[in-house]
């Protein structure tokens, strides 16, 4: 398994951007990860980053090196997990991507549940731009992602959709808190704190154009950072997510559906890359999802 822990130690140098960035990362002295780095590049007879003041750099042979590599390493992820499942123990890693627009609460409660029933299965999860969604899979960075609305990419395959929420969100004490739902017309006054880019910035200024509205925010950040400004009891932010209880995650603030003759509800799609053969721990994971968003869209 030596060959795999510099196949990691690769792909770790290529996400930092530096080696002793790596190193720290990989808890090992950037002397000895930058002799495993000679050592490979020796081996194959190529240089794999190019060597700058600020860091390093991937060369076109580190580019090519580095997809095998990622490969390789999710491909021994997978065979290990398959014989950790013929053993009964049940082990394994899912690496899980979610769109930065959408709530995490939707997702935190299929987590627990998925590792309360398998407590030896680990996780890592990922906040992802729809945009960066192709990268991230192609790139074996997450096993799957959910998204809001994600681009028709042929190298992608859906595993599941289901509508999103997509709320208003505001300290408990604001005007408009405890209305069943609240219009653009309702919301103009107030200042509002959009997200910098992404799925649900987009859907918000299409469906306020259709309605002749223009959305001016008093600040653009996403939602997590914007909780002192919404508890001046003035803000308003924005969110979405598959709970049908419509939870922010933010502590203090309470959510109103917008009218669905503003804005329809969008819909969020589980996409893996096409042709990948998950993990065992990452397929049943999967598979949870499924059932979960299957569960969600029967409830409309």
């Amino acid at each position: 398994m030596r060959h795999q822990i510099t196949l990691k130690f690769i792909d770790a140098i290529a996400r930092a951007g530096s080696i002793r960035r790596a190193a720290e990362k990989m808890a090992i002295t950037p002397s000895a990860l930058n002799r495993r780095l000679l050592a490979l590049e020796e081996e194959i007879d190529a240089q794999l980053f190019e060597r700058m003041t600020t860091g390093v750099r991937l060369s076109a042979a580190g580019e090519l090196f580095l997809g095998h590599a990622r490969r390789q390493v999710a491909d021994m992820e997978r065979i290990r997990s398959q014989i950790e499942d013929m053993k009964g123990a049940r082990r394994g890693h899912v690496s899980f991507g979610f769109d930065a627009n959408l709530a995490m609460e939707s997702f935190a409660e299929a987590i627990g549940e998925y590792r309360e029933a398998h407590p030896d299965v680990t996780f890592q999860i990922e906040r992802i731009d729809r945009d960066a969604t192709q990268r991230h899979l192609t790139d074996y960075r997450v096993d799957m992602a959910c998204v809001i609305q994600p681009e028709a990419y042929p190298n992608l395959t859906t595993l599941a959709v289901a509508p999103a929420n997509v709320v208003a969100v505001m300290e408990q004490s604001h005007e408009l808190a405890g209305q069943p739902s609240v219009s653009f017309n309702d919301l103009l006054p107030h200042p509002l704190i959009l997200p910098p880019s992404g799925s649900l910035r987009n859907l918000l200024e299409v469906a306020a154009h259709r309605q002749d509205y223009m959305l001016r925010p008093a600040l653009e950040c996403e939602l997590p950072f914007a909780g002192h400004v919404l508890k001046s009891g003035k803000a308003i932010g924005f969110s979405a997510n598959t709970s049908m209880d419509n939870e922010s995650g933010l502590e203090g603030t309470t959510v109103i559906p917008i009218n669905q003759r503003d804005l329809a509800k969008p819909n969020i799609h589980l996409v893996q890359l096409r042709g990948r053969t998950l993990s065992v721990a990452a397929s049943r994971f999967a598979d949870r999802l499924v059932q979960r968003f299957a569960q969600i869209a029967g409830e409309v």
